[in-house]
């Protein structure tokens, strides 16, 4: 759990420094922009007493917030903060590196890597990344994206009373999931 929390403080600390980085950067230009839509998330859960995975399927909203930079060759490099609904747990996640591809005016391919907190009785900490494509300039300023997104060992401590104790110390999740969303550009 120790080495899944600093991954995730640190991954979070880059994406902050590179933000101020960019800031300062005399003629760097951001674009920011919101995303808002839907997400479906299937968690397994490997609880630390029990012998199966404990699998569920959730749909929920979706929503992110983030700016990018162009850089030279049809590329977009940035930062991202999401938020989305599972199972009315929150799910807080950092793209710490967030790149995408054009490849040509109107679709693009892009990648991420970060981490993710999951908000249940005792915060889950893991990596967090993914991949889709992107439908650019759908209508003026708007674009829509489709992500395929994994939480890898999202790791919980056993620390509240009605937690399952024996076994291991942690519990483990992993969330495979899909974004829909639109991104509105500023």
């Amino acid at each position: 759990m120790k080495t899944s929390l600093r991954a995730s403080r640190a991954l979070t600390t880059a994406a902050l420094a590179a933000c101020c980085a960019a800031a300062l950067v005399p003629d760097a230009q951001a674009e920011a922009f919101l995303d808002v839509g839907a997400s479906s998330t299937r968690v397994e859960a490997d609880i630390a007493t029990l012998s199966e995975t404990i699998t569920s399927t959730e749909t929920g909203w979706h929503l992110g917030g983030g700016v990018r930079r162009e850089l030279k060759g049809g590329g977009n490099i940035g930062v991202r903060l999401e938020l989305d609904d599972i199972d009315s747990n929150l799910l807080l996640a950092v793209r710490a590196l967030d790149y995408r591809y054009s490849l040509s005016e109107h679709f693009a391919l892009t990648a991420f890597l970060g981490a993710a907190r999951l908000d249940l009785a005792t915060p889950a900490y893991g990596y967090y990344l993914g991949g889709g494509f992107q439908f650019k300039e759908l209508v003026a300023a708007w674009d829509l994206s489709i992500d395929l997104r994994v939480g890898d060992k999202l790791a919980r401590d056993n620390l509240v009373p009605s937690d399952p104790h024996g076994g291991r110390d942690d519990n483990f999740y992993d969330l495979r999931g899909i974004s829909v969303y639109f991104s509105r550009r500023f």
